[in-house]
Protein backbone atom coordinates (compact mmCIF):
# COMPACT_ATOMS: atom_id res chain seq x y z
CA UNK A 1 0.00 0.00 0.00
CA UNK A 2 2.60 2.03 0.97
CA UNK A 3 4.67 1.64 -2.67
CA UNK A 4 1.13 2.46 -4.33
CA UNK A 5 0.53 5.64 -2.48
CA UNK A 6 4.40 6.62 -3.92
CA UNK A 7 3.35 6.33 -6.63
CA UNK A 8 0.14 7.85 -6.52
CA UNK A 9 1.78 11.06 -4.66
CA UNK A 10 4.71 11.74 -6.96
CA UNK A 11 2.59 11.64 -10.30
CA UNK A 12 -0.12 14.03 -9.12
CA UNK A 13 2.73 16.37 -7.73
CA UNK A 14 4.48 16.20 -10.46
CA UNK A 15 1.91 17.07 -13.15
CA UNK A 16 0.09 19.76 -10.93
CA UNK A 17 3.50 21.47 -10.60
CA UNK A 18 4.00 21.23 -14.12
CA UNK A 19 0.35 22.48 -14.76
CA UNK A 20 0.93 25.25 -12.87
CA UNK A 21 4.53 25.95 -14.17
CA UNK A 22 2.80 25.65 -17.90
CA UNK A 23 -0.02 27.86 -17.21
CA UNK A 24 1.77 30.87 -15.69
CA UNK A 25 4.36 30.20 -18.87
CA UNK A 26 1.11 30.49 -21.27
CA UNK A 27 0.08 33.47 -19.60
CA UNK A 28 3.68 35.22 -19.92
CA UNK A 29 3.78 33.61 -24.06
CA UNK A 30 0.19 35.02 -24.29
CA UNK A 31 1.11 38.44 -23.27
CA UNK A 32 4.32 38.78 -24.57
CA UNK A 33 2.30 37.92 -28.01
CA UNK A 34 -0.21 40.69 -27.51
CA UNK A 35 2.37 42.93 -26.57
CA UNK A 36 4.23 42.28 -29.18
CA UNK A 37 1.42 42.71 -31.92
CA UNK A 38 1.04 46.04 -29.84
CA UNK A 39 4.51 46.80 -30.09
CA UNK A 40 4.58 46.18 -33.95
CA UNK A 41 1.20 48.06 -34.72
CA UNK A 42 2.85 51.27 -32.72
CA UNK A 43 5.88 51.17 -34.52
CA UNK A 44 4.52 50.67 -37.79
CA UNK A 45 2.18 53.63 -37.14
CA UNK A 46 5.24 55.55 -35.81
CA UNK A 47 7.42 54.71 -39.10
CA UNK A 48 4.28 55.67 -41.26
CA UNK A 49 4.57 59.37 -39.20
CA UNK A 50 8.17 59.47 -39.50
CA UNK A 51 7.75 58.75 -43.42
CA UNK A 52 5.33 61.69 -44.01
CA UNK A 53 7.97 63.78 -42.25
CA UNK A 54 11.01 62.16 -44.60
CA UNK A 55 8.71 63.03 -47.86
CA UNK A 56 9.17 66.42 -46.81
CA UNK A 57 12.70 65.52 -46.80
CA UNK A 58 12.85 63.66 -50.55
CA UNK A 59 10.74 66.65 -51.86
CA UNK A 60 13.64 68.62 -50.85
CA UNK A 61 16.74 66.33 -51.43
CA UNK A 62 15.42 65.16 -54.46
CA UNK A 63 15.18 68.56 -56.33
CA UNK A 64 18.03 68.86 -58.61
CA UNK A 65 16.98 72.49 -60.05
CA UNK A 66 16.91 73.20 -56.09
CA UNK A 67 20.19 71.48 -55.47
CA UNK A 68 21.83 73.87 -58.32
CA UNK A 69 20.36 77.01 -56.81
CA UNK A 70 21.75 75.84 -53.14
CA UNK A 71 25.19 75.15 -54.48
CA UNK A 72 25.52 78.43 -56.90
CA UNK A 73 27.48 81.34 -55.86
CA UNK A 74 25.51 84.69 -56.51
CA UNK A 75 25.58 88.28 -57.10
CA UNK A 76 23.75 90.25 -53.95
CA UNK A 77 20.60 91.26 -56.14
CA UNK A 78 20.78 87.68 -58.05
CA UNK A 79 20.86 85.61 -55.04
CA UNK A 80 18.19 87.74 -53.93
CA UNK A 81 16.06 87.12 -56.91
CA UNK A 82 16.95 82.80 -56.64
CA UNK A 83 16.00 82.71 -52.66
CA UNK A 84 12.72 84.66 -53.48
CA UNK A 85 11.58 83.13 -56.88
CA UNK A 86 13.25 79.31 -56.45
CA UNK A 87 14.20 78.20 -52.86
CA UNK A 88 11.51 79.72 -51.30
CA UNK A 89 8.15 78.23 -53.39
CA UNK A 90 10.34 74.95 -53.22
CA UNK A 91 10.25 75.32 -49.30
CA UNK A 92 6.58 76.19 -49.09
CA UNK A 93 5.74 73.25 -51.15
CA UNK A 94 7.26 71.00 -49.28
CA UNK A 95 5.96 72.88 -45.89
CA UNK A 96 2.57 71.17 -46.94
CA UNK A 97 3.26 68.12 -47.10
CA UNK A 98 2.84 67.96 -43.67
CA UNK A 99 -0.44 67.90 -41.89
CA UNK A 100 1.80 68.95 -38.38
CA UNK A 101 3.80 71.85 -37.60
CA UNK A 102 6.96 71.44 -38.71
CA UNK A 103 10.03 73.81 -38.78
CA UNK A 104 12.51 73.05 -42.14
CA UNK A 105 16.35 74.81 -41.20
CA UNK A 106 18.29 74.11 -44.60
CA UNK A 107 22.32 74.82 -42.79
CA UNK A 108 24.20 75.81 -46.32
CA UNK A 109 27.84 76.26 -46.65
CA UNK A 110 26.94 78.91 -49.67
CA UNK A 111 27.33 82.08 -47.87
CA UNK A 112 26.55 84.01 -50.92
CA UNK A 113 22.91 83.19 -50.47
CA UNK A 114 20.61 85.61 -48.04
CA UNK A 115 19.90 83.71 -44.24
CA UNK A 116 16.34 83.95 -43.32
CA UNK A 117 15.58 83.26 -39.51
CA UNK A 118 13.78 84.37 -36.69
CA UNK A 119 15.81 85.59 -34.10
CA UNK A 120 16.23 83.64 -30.76
CA UNK A 121 13.54 83.98 -28.36
CA UNK A 122 13.98 80.71 -26.09
CA UNK A 123 10.72 79.88 -26.86
CA UNK A 124 9.35 76.72 -28.51
CA UNK A 125 9.71 76.94 -32.45
CA UNK A 126 7.09 75.17 -33.31
CA UNK A 127 4.35 77.53 -31.84
CA UNK A 128 4.36 79.64 -34.67
CA UNK A 129 3.10 76.73 -37.24
CA UNK A 130 5.43 75.33 -40.03
CA UNK A 131 8.45 77.20 -40.51
CA UNK A 132 11.73 77.59 -42.42
CA UNK A 133 15.21 79.18 -42.18
CA UNK A 134 17.88 79.32 -44.28
CA UNK A 135 21.37 79.57 -42.28
CA UNK A 136 25.10 79.62 -42.99
CA UNK A 137 26.98 76.36 -41.93
CA UNK A 138 29.84 79.03 -40.27
CA UNK A 139 27.14 80.22 -37.92
CA UNK A 140 26.30 76.85 -36.27
CA UNK A 141 29.24 73.99 -37.19
CA UNK A 142 30.33 74.74 -33.65
CA UNK A 143 27.52 73.15 -31.58
CA UNK A 144 28.33 69.90 -30.48
CA UNK A 145 25.41 68.54 -32.22
CA UNK A 146 26.49 69.54 -35.34
CA UNK A 147 29.79 67.86 -35.07
CA UNK A 148 28.28 64.94 -34.09
CA UNK A 149 26.27 64.94 -36.94
CA UNK A 150 29.16 65.35 -39.19
CA UNK A 151 31.30 62.39 -37.74
CA UNK A 152 28.42 60.25 -38.42
CA UNK A 153 28.91 57.45 -41.07
CA UNK A 154 25.37 57.67 -42.14
CA UNK A 155 23.61 60.52 -44.30
CA UNK A 156 20.22 60.61 -41.79
CA UNK A 157 19.04 60.00 -38.37
CA UNK A 158 16.34 61.22 -36.07
CA UNK A 159 17.48 62.91 -32.96
CA UNK A 160 16.85 64.83 -30.15
CA UNK A 161 19.61 68.02 -31.01
CA UNK A 162 19.68 71.62 -29.89
CA UNK A 163 16.85 72.55 -27.70
CA UNK A 164 14.57 69.95 -28.76
CA UNK A 165 15.12 68.07 -25.63
CA UNK A 166 13.65 70.94 -24.17
CA UNK A 167 10.38 71.28 -25.85
CA UNK A 168 9.24 68.14 -26.40
CA UNK A 169 10.61 68.01 -30.20
CA UNK A 170 12.38 66.00 -32.63
CA UNK A 171 14.89 66.68 -35.70
CA UNK A 172 15.21 64.61 -38.92
CA UNK A 173 18.93 65.51 -39.59
CA UNK A 174 19.72 64.82 -43.39
CA UNK A 175 23.43 65.40 -44.96
CA UNK A 176 22.83 67.35 -48.47
CA UNK A 177 25.16 66.63 -51.37
CA UNK A 178 25.31 68.09 -55.31
CA UNK A 179 24.31 64.80 -57.06
CA UNK A 180 26.93 66.28 -60.14
CA UNK A 181 29.74 67.37 -58.37
CA UNK A 182 29.65 65.32 -54.99
CA UNK A 183 30.14 68.30 -53.04
CA UNK A 184 28.46 69.24 -49.93
CA UNK A 185 25.74 71.66 -49.85
CA UNK A 186 25.09 71.52 -46.19
CA UNK A 187 22.83 69.91 -43.42
CA UNK A 188 18.51 69.58 -43.16
CA UNK A 189 16.98 69.86 -40.04
CA UNK A 190 13.09 68.95 -39.85
CA UNK A 191 11.82 69.42 -36.64
CA UNK A 192 8.78 67.93 -35.76
CA UNK A 193 7.07 67.43 -32.01
CA UNK A 194 7.54 63.83 -30.53
CA UNK A 195 3.50 63.96 -29.88
CA UNK A 196 2.98 64.28 -33.45
CA UNK A 197 5.20 60.99 -33.91
CA UNK A 198 4.87 59.11 -30.90
CA UNK A 199 0.94 60.20 -29.74
CA UNK A 200 -1.45 57.66 -28.61
CA UNK A 201 1.39 55.17 -27.10
CA UNK A 202 -0.31 53.03 -24.31
CA UNK A 203 -0.95 49.62 -23.23
CA UNK A 204 -3.26 47.96 -21.31
CA UNK A 205 -4.58 44.03 -21.90
CA UNK A 206 -7.80 44.13 -21.22
CA UNK A 207 -8.53 41.20 -21.69
CA UNK A 208 -6.84 39.63 -18.35
CA UNK A 209 -6.65 42.56 -16.68
CA UNK A 210 -2.81 42.98 -16.64
CA UNK A 211 -1.40 46.42 -16.55
CA UNK A 212 1.60 47.81 -19.20
CA UNK A 213 3.41 51.21 -19.94
CA UNK A 214 4.86 52.40 -23.96
CA UNK A 215 7.83 54.41 -23.72
CA UNK A 216 10.87 55.39 -26.16
CA UNK A 217 13.78 54.68 -24.91
CA UNK A 218 17.27 55.59 -25.87
CA UNK A 219 20.69 53.16 -25.94
CA UNK A 220 21.50 54.54 -22.23
CA UNK A 221 17.76 53.19 -21.26
CA UNK A 222 16.95 56.74 -20.89
CA UNK A 223 13.19 57.92 -21.25
CA UNK A 224 13.13 59.40 -24.57
CA UNK A 225 9.18 60.17 -24.63
CA UNK A 226 6.32 58.02 -22.48
CA UNK A 227 2.76 58.91 -22.23
CA UNK A 228 1.80 61.70 -20.09
CA UNK A 229 -1.36 59.68 -19.52
CA UNK A 230 0.39 56.47 -18.39
CA UNK A 231 3.68 57.63 -17.27
CA UNK A 232 6.65 54.72 -16.46
CA UNK A 233 6.58 53.75 -12.94
CA UNK A 234 9.37 55.82 -10.78
CA UNK A 235 12.12 53.65 -10.19
CA UNK A 236 11.06 51.39 -12.66
CA UNK A 237 15.35 50.75 -13.50
CA UNK A 238 15.99 49.94 -10.18
CA UNK A 239 13.80 47.48 -10.18
CA UNK A 240 13.75 45.68 -13.27
CA UNK A 241 13.23 42.45 -11.99
CA UNK A 242 9.62 43.06 -11.22
CA UNK A 243 9.01 43.57 -14.85
CA UNK A 244 9.09 41.94 -18.40
CA UNK A 245 10.99 44.10 -20.88
CA UNK A 246 10.00 43.84 -24.65
CA UNK A 247 11.52 45.81 -26.91
CA UNK A 248 11.00 46.80 -30.81
CA UNK A 249 13.32 48.76 -33.04
CA UNK A 250 12.75 52.14 -34.62
CA UNK A 251 14.37 51.96 -38.37
CA UNK A 252 16.07 55.47 -38.77
CA UNK A 253 16.65 56.18 -34.93
CA UNK A 254 19.28 54.48 -32.36
CA UNK A 255 15.57 54.36 -29.97
CA UNK A 256 13.58 51.41 -29.03
CA UNK A 257 10.04 51.45 -28.24
CA UNK A 258 9.19 49.66 -24.85
CA UNK A 259 6.74 47.93 -23.39
CA UNK A 260 6.89 47.55 -19.43
CA UNK A 261 4.65 45.21 -17.85
CA UNK A 262 4.64 44.01 -14.05
CA UNK A 263 5.09 40.48 -13.19
CA UNK A 264 2.95 40.65 -10.23
CA UNK A 265 0.45 40.88 -12.54
CA UNK A 266 1.33 38.16 -14.87
CA UNK A 267 1.00 36.07 -11.68
CA UNK A 268 -2.30 37.03 -10.53
CA UNK A 269 -3.73 36.46 -13.72
CA UNK A 270 -2.12 32.63 -13.52
CA UNK A 271 -3.75 32.85 -9.77
CA UNK A 272 -7.29 31.34 -11.09
CA UNK A 273 -5.32 28.75 -12.77
CA UNK A 274 -3.21 27.77 -9.75
CA UNK A 275 -6.19 27.51 -7.70
CA UNK A 276 -7.94 25.35 -10.37
CA UNK A 277 -4.62 23.15 -10.45
CA UNK A 278 -4.43 22.55 -6.55
CA UNK A 279 -7.76 21.61 -6.89
CA UNK A 280 -7.90 19.15 -9.54
CA UNK A 281 -4.66 17.69 -7.59
CA UNK A 282 -6.45 17.12 -4.66
CA UNK A 283 -9.63 15.31 -6.13
CA UNK A 284 -6.90 13.17 -8.66
CA UNK A 285 -4.88 12.44 -4.76
CA UNK A 286 -8.32 11.35 -3.07
CA UNK A 287 -9.64 9.08 -6.15
CA UNK A 288 -6.52 7.82 -6.51
CA UNK A 289 -5.56 6.25 -2.94
CA UNK A 290 -9.25 4.83 -3.29
CA UNK A 291 -8.08 3.39 -6.32
CA UNK A 292 -4.59 1.92 -5.32
CA UNK A 293 -6.24 0.33 -2.14
CA UNK A 294 -8.86 -1.90 -4.11
CA UNK A 295 -6.30 -2.85 -6.31
CA UNK A 296 -3.32 -3.32 -3.61
CA UNK A 297 -5.38 -5.91 -1.50
CA UNK A 298 -6.79 -7.79 -5.54
CA UNK A 299 -3.23 -7.67 -6.84
CA UNK A 300 -2.05 -8.96 -3.61
CA UNK A 301 -4.49 -11.82 -3.32
CA UNK A 302 -3.35 -13.12 -7.07
CA UNK A 303 0.52 -12.43 -7.03
CA UNK A 304 0.17 -14.64 -3.54
CA UNK A 305 -1.18 -17.71 -5.74
CA UNK A 306 0.98 -17.15 -8.46
CA UNK A 307 3.89 -17.40 -6.27
CA UNK A 308 2.61 -20.31 -4.30
CA UNK A 309 2.34 -22.51 -7.59
CA UNK A 310 5.63 -21.19 -8.85
CA UNK A 311 7.71 -22.31 -5.85
CA UNK A 312 5.63 -25.95 -6.05
CA UNK A 313 6.85 -26.08 -9.96
CA UNK A 314 10.54 -25.14 -8.80
CA UNK A 315 10.19 -28.07 -6.16
CA UNK A 316 9.36 -30.34 -8.96
CA UNK A 317 5.90 -30.91 -8.71
CA UNK A 318 4.63 -29.92 -12.16
CA UNK A 319 1.10 -30.99 -11.78
CA UNK A 320 0.02 -27.99 -9.87
CA UNK A 321 -2.03 -25.18 -11.63
CA UNK A 322 -3.12 -21.75 -11.04
CA UNK A 323 -6.95 -21.28 -10.92
CA UNK A 324 -8.03 -18.71 -13.33
CA UNK A 325 -10.84 -16.52 -14.12
CA UNK A 326 -11.84 -13.50 -16.32
CA UNK A 327 -9.41 -11.77 -18.70
CA UNK A 328 -6.98 -10.12 -17.14
CA UNK A 329 -3.69 -10.01 -16.75
CA UNK A 330 -3.26 -12.38 -14.00
CA UNK A 331 -5.60 -14.78 -15.81
CA UNK A 332 -3.32 -14.21 -18.69
CA UNK A 333 -0.20 -15.13 -16.44
CA UNK A 334 -2.06 -18.46 -14.75
CA UNK A 335 -3.47 -19.00 -18.55
CA UNK A 336 0.73 -19.22 -19.54
CA UNK A 337 2.12 -20.89 -16.34
CA UNK A 338 -0.64 -23.61 -17.04
CA UNK A 339 0.30 -23.72 -20.35
CA UNK A 340 4.55 -24.04 -19.61
CA UNK A 341 3.87 -26.77 -17.20
CA UNK A 342 2.16 -28.82 -19.46
CA UNK A 343 4.69 -28.18 -22.66
CA UNK A 344 7.86 -29.23 -20.31
CA UNK A 345 7.55 -32.80 -21.30
CA UNK A 346 6.98 -31.40 -25.23
CA UNK A 347 9.96 -29.28 -24.77
CA UNK A 348 11.93 -32.77 -23.69
CA UNK A 349 11.15 -34.75 -25.92
CA UNK A 350 12.27 -31.73 -28.87
CA UNK A 351 15.34 -31.77 -27.32
CA UNK A 352 16.06 -35.50 -27.23
CA UNK A 353 14.87 -35.23 -30.90
CA UNK A 354 17.25 -32.21 -31.45
CA UNK A 355 19.99 -34.62 -30.20
CA UNK A 356 18.89 -37.52 -32.51
CA UNK A 357 19.28 -34.92 -35.62
CA UNK A 358 22.73 -33.79 -34.78
CA UNK A 359 23.76 -37.41 -34.45
CA UNK A 360 22.59 -38.35 -37.58
CA UNK A 361 23.87 -35.18 -39.33
CA UNK A 362 27.21 -36.17 -37.96
CA UNK A 363 26.35 -39.56 -39.16
CA UNK A 364 25.78 -37.85 -42.92
CA UNK A 365 29.43 -35.83 -42.65
CA UNK A 366 30.75 -38.84 -41.74
CA UNK A 367 29.57 -40.45 -44.70
CA UNK A 368 30.45 -37.59 -46.77
CA UNK A 369 34.11 -37.67 -45.54
CA UNK A 370 35.09 -40.59 -47.20
CA UNK A 371 33.99 -39.81 -51.18
CA UNK A 372 35.20 -42.76 -53.20
CA UNK A 373 35.23 -40.93 -56.47
CA UNK A 374 37.78 -38.75 -54.98
CA UNK A 375 40.22 -41.35 -53.63
CA UNK A 376 40.10 -43.22 -56.86
CA UNK A 377 40.72 -40.28 -58.92
CA UNK A 378 43.36 -39.84 -56.70
CA UNK A 379 44.80 -43.23 -56.90
CA UNK A 380 44.63 -43.10 -60.57
CA UNK A 381 46.30 -39.81 -60.19
CA UNK A 382 48.87 -41.70 -58.17
CA UNK A 383 49.07 -44.36 -60.70
CA UNK A 384 49.99 -42.33 -63.66
CA UNK A 385 52.50 -40.10 -61.89
CA UNK A 386 54.06 -43.73 -61.01
CA UNK A 387 54.16 -44.52 -64.85
CA UNK A 388 55.28 -41.03 -65.70
CA UNK A 389 58.00 -41.45 -62.95
CA UNK A 390 57.08 -38.02 -61.48
CA UNK A 391 58.86 -39.63 -57.89
CA UNK A 392 58.72 -36.53 -56.44
CA UNK A 393 54.80 -35.27 -57.07
CA UNK A 394 54.09 -39.01 -56.56
CA UNK A 395 55.47 -38.24 -52.90
CA UNK A 396 54.10 -35.18 -52.36
CA UNK A 397 50.38 -36.31 -53.34
CA UNK A 398 51.18 -39.93 -51.06
CA UNK A 399 51.94 -37.78 -48.26
CA UNK A 400 48.74 -35.43 -48.42
CA UNK A 401 46.25 -38.02 -49.32
CA UNK A 402 47.57 -39.23 -46.01
CA UNK A 403 47.33 -36.04 -43.94
CA UNK A 404 43.84 -35.48 -45.56
CA UNK A 405 42.30 -38.84 -44.29
CA UNK A 406 44.26 -38.97 -40.92
CA UNK A 407 42.75 -35.85 -40.47
CA UNK A 408 39.48 -36.35 -42.29
CA UNK A 409 38.84 -39.55 -40.09
CA UNK A 410 40.13 -38.05 -36.76
CA UNK A 411 39.49 -40.90 -34.34
CA UNK A 412 35.79 -40.22 -35.02
CA UNK A 413 35.84 -37.09 -33.40
CA UNK A 414 33.03 -33.91 -34.62
CA UNK A 415 34.72 -31.23 -33.11
CA UNK A 416 38.66 -30.58 -33.96
CA UNK A 417 41.00 -27.28 -33.50
CA UNK A 418 40.49 -24.80 -36.37
CA UNK A 419 44.21 -25.37 -36.95
CA UNK A 420 43.61 -28.96 -37.91
CA UNK A 421 40.73 -27.97 -40.05
CA UNK A 422 42.67 -25.47 -42.22
CA UNK A 423 45.30 -28.20 -42.18
CA UNK A 424 43.17 -30.75 -43.44
CA UNK A 425 42.22 -28.40 -46.86
CA UNK A 426 46.09 -27.37 -47.32
CA UNK A 427 46.52 -31.48 -47.56
CA UNK A 428 43.35 -31.48 -49.68
CA UNK A 429 44.35 -28.85 -51.83
CA UNK A 430 47.64 -29.77 -51.96
CA UNK A 431 46.49 -32.58 -53.67
CA UNK A 432 44.48 -30.77 -56.22
CA UNK A 433 47.40 -28.28 -57.22
CA UNK A 434 49.24 -31.45 -58.10
CA UNK A 435 46.24 -32.37 -60.65
CA UNK A 436 45.68 -29.34 -61.96
CA UNK A 437 49.39 -27.82 -62.17
CA UNK A 438 49.11 -24.71 -63.45
CA UNK A 439 44.91 -24.13 -63.42
CA UNK A 440 44.67 -23.77 -59.83
CA UNK A 441 46.29 -21.18 -57.05
CA UNK A 442 45.47 -20.71 -53.54
CA UNK A 443 46.07 -18.04 -50.95
CA UNK A 444 45.45 -18.02 -47.45
CA UNK A 445 45.16 -15.26 -44.92
CA UNK A 446 44.59 -16.93 -41.91
CA UNK A 447 44.60 -14.42 -38.37
CA UNK A 448 47.11 -16.15 -36.00
CA UNK A 449 44.40 -15.97 -33.23
CA UNK A 450 41.22 -17.93 -34.43
CA UNK A 451 43.99 -20.67 -33.83
CA UNK A 452 43.30 -21.41 -30.87
CA UNK A 453 40.01 -22.23 -31.18
CA UNK A 454 37.77 -25.71 -32.30
CA UNK A 455 35.63 -26.16 -34.99
CA UNK A 456 33.00 -28.65 -36.05
CA UNK A 457 35.40 -30.44 -38.79
CA UNK A 458 34.94 -30.72 -42.41
CA UNK A 459 32.99 -27.25 -42.95
CA UNK A 460 36.03 -25.63 -45.55
CA UNK A 461 36.64 -28.65 -47.91
CA UNK A 462 33.53 -28.98 -49.16
CA UNK A 463 32.96 -25.48 -50.54
CA UNK A 464 36.88 -26.00 -51.96
CA UNK A 465 35.79 -29.43 -53.38
CA UNK A 466 32.41 -27.36 -55.35
CA UNK A 467 34.94 -24.65 -56.70
CA UNK A 468 37.35 -27.51 -58.45
CA UNK A 469 34.12 -28.93 -59.75
CA UNK A 470 31.51 -26.21 -60.80
CA UNK A 471 33.74 -22.98 -60.80
CA UNK A 472 36.58 -24.34 -62.56
CA UNK A 473 36.59 -22.61 -66.62
CA UNK A 474 39.29 -21.75 -69.21
CA UNK A 475 41.26 -18.97 -66.72
CA UNK A 476 42.97 -20.29 -64.26
CA UNK A 477 40.91 -20.95 -60.93
CA UNK A 478 42.27 -19.05 -57.77
CA UNK A 479 40.97 -19.71 -54.29
CA UNK A 480 41.81 -17.12 -51.38
CA UNK A 481 40.90 -18.96 -47.92
CA UNK A 482 40.57 -16.67 -44.95
CA UNK A 483 40.10 -16.63 -41.29
CA UNK A 484 39.77 -13.76 -38.54
CA UNK A 485 37.72 -12.62 -35.50
CA UNK A 486 34.68 -10.55 -35.32
CA UNK A 487 32.89 -9.10 -32.72
CA UNK A 488 32.82 -12.12 -30.70
CA UNK A 489 32.71 -14.66 -33.38
CA UNK A 490 34.81 -16.32 -35.87
CA UNK A 491 34.67 -15.91 -39.42
CA UNK A 492 35.80 -17.73 -42.28
CA UNK A 493 35.32 -17.13 -46.06
CA UNK A 494 36.13 -19.19 -49.24
CA UNK A 495 36.60 -16.70 -52.32
CA UNK A 496 36.91 -17.96 -55.85
CA UNK A 497 36.96 -16.19 -59.22
CA UNK A 498 35.24 -18.62 -61.04
CA UNK A 499 31.93 -19.13 -63.15
CA UNK A 500 29.77 -17.96 -60.40
CA UNK A 501 26.17 -19.07 -59.39
CA UNK A 502 22.96 -16.86 -60.10
CA UNK A 503 20.44 -15.89 -57.55
CA UNK A 504 18.23 -18.62 -58.45
CA UNK A 505 20.75 -21.29 -57.69
CA UNK A 506 21.61 -20.32 -54.38
CA UNK A 507 18.12 -19.95 -53.44
CA UNK A 508 17.82 -23.39 -54.53
CA UNK A 509 21.00 -24.21 -52.34
CA UNK A 510 18.83 -23.26 -49.10
CA UNK A 511 15.71 -24.07 -49.91
CA UNK A 512 15.27 -27.78 -50.27
CA UNK A 513 13.87 -26.98 -53.71
CA UNK A 514 15.94 -30.07 -55.35
CA UNK A 515 18.06 -32.42 -53.11
CA UNK A 516 20.67 -32.94 -55.36
CA UNK A 517 21.63 -29.10 -55.31
CA UNK A 518 24.04 -27.95 -52.64
CA UNK A 519 23.42 -30.94 -50.27
CA UNK A 520 27.05 -30.95 -48.79
CA UNK A 521 26.49 -27.10 -48.17
CA UNK A 522 22.98 -27.88 -46.51
CA UNK A 523 25.09 -30.43 -44.32
CA UNK A 524 27.77 -28.38 -43.44
CA UNK A 525 25.23 -25.77 -42.37
CA UNK A 526 22.96 -27.95 -40.41
CA UNK A 527 25.98 -29.15 -38.67
CA UNK A 528 27.09 -26.08 -37.93
CA UNK A 529 22.86 -24.91 -36.41
CA UNK A 530 22.76 -28.12 -34.63
CA UNK A 531 26.01 -27.16 -32.84
CA UNK A 532 26.57 -23.58 -32.04
CA UNK A 533 22.66 -22.44 -32.66
CA UNK A 534 20.63 -20.68 -35.30
CA UNK A 535 22.51 -17.44 -35.75
CA UNK A 536 25.64 -18.71 -37.01
CA UNK A 537 26.18 -20.90 -40.24
CA UNK A 538 26.88 -20.35 -43.71
CA UNK A 539 25.93 -17.35 -46.47
CA UNK A 540 26.69 -17.63 -50.13
CA UNK A 541 27.47 -14.76 -52.17
CA UNK A 542 27.31 -15.08 -56.00
CA UNK A 543 26.82 -13.93 -59.33
CA UNK A 544 27.73 -15.06 -62.63
CA UNK A 545 31.09 -14.66 -64.42
CA UNK A 546 32.73 -13.13 -61.27
CA UNK A 547 32.73 -15.45 -58.60
CA UNK A 548 31.51 -16.56 -55.12
CA UNK A 549 32.39 -16.03 -51.90
CA UNK A 550 31.19 -18.82 -48.92
CA UNK A 551 30.91 -16.89 -45.76
CA UNK A 552 31.11 -19.46 -42.50
CA UNK A 553 30.08 -18.01 -39.20
CA UNK A 554 31.21 -19.63 -35.39
CA UNK A 555 31.04 -18.90 -32.38
CA UNK A 556 34.61 -18.43 -29.92
CA UNK A 557 34.17 -22.23 -29.05
CA UNK A 558 36.69 -23.94 -27.04
CA UNK A 559 35.89 -27.30 -26.49
CA UNK A 560 39.75 -29.27 -26.78
CA UNK A 561 42.73 -28.40 -24.69
CA UNK A 562 44.61 -25.84 -26.60
CA UNK A 563 48.17 -27.18 -28.18
CA UNK A 564 51.18 -25.52 -28.07
CA UNK A 565 53.02 -24.19 -31.18
CA UNK A 566 56.76 -26.17 -32.72
CA UNK A 567 60.09 -25.01 -31.96
CA UNK A 568 60.00 -22.78 -34.92
CA UNK A 569 56.63 -21.36 -34.09
CA UNK A 570 54.45 -22.38 -36.83
CA UNK A 571 51.18 -23.46 -36.41
CA UNK A 572 50.13 -24.59 -40.44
Amino acid sequence: MASYMLLVIVPVITIGYYAYNTSVQYVKEQTVQNVKSTLKQANDNVERRMKTVEQVDNQLYLDQSLQRALNKRYEPLESYQTVTEKIIPKLESALNLSPNNVVIDLLLHNESLPEIYDTETGEDPLLNGKRYNLIHYHRIEQLDWVRSFDDMPVDSIWMQVGSDSKFGNVSWLRKMMDFQTIKPIGTMRITVKMDDLFGNLNYSDSRDGIPGYFAVINEQNETVYENRSNPLPQHWQAEAEAYMQIHEPIDGTKWRIMALVPLQGLEHAAQKVKNVTLLVCLASFLVLVVISAIISNTFSKQISRIVRSLRAFQEGNFAKRVQSSGSDEFAQIAIAFNEMAENIEDLIQEVYISNLQKKEAELDALQAQIKPHFLYNTLSSISRLARLGETEKLHQMVTELAMFYRLTLNQGRSIIPIREEIQQVRSYIGIQKIKHVDRLDVSYDIQFSVLEYDTVKLILQPFVENALEHAMSEEPLHIRIIAYQEEGTIVMKVIDNGVGMSEETVRKIFGFEGQNIGYGIRNVNERIKLQFGESFGITIESELGVGTTVRVVIPLYRELPVLTSDKDGELI
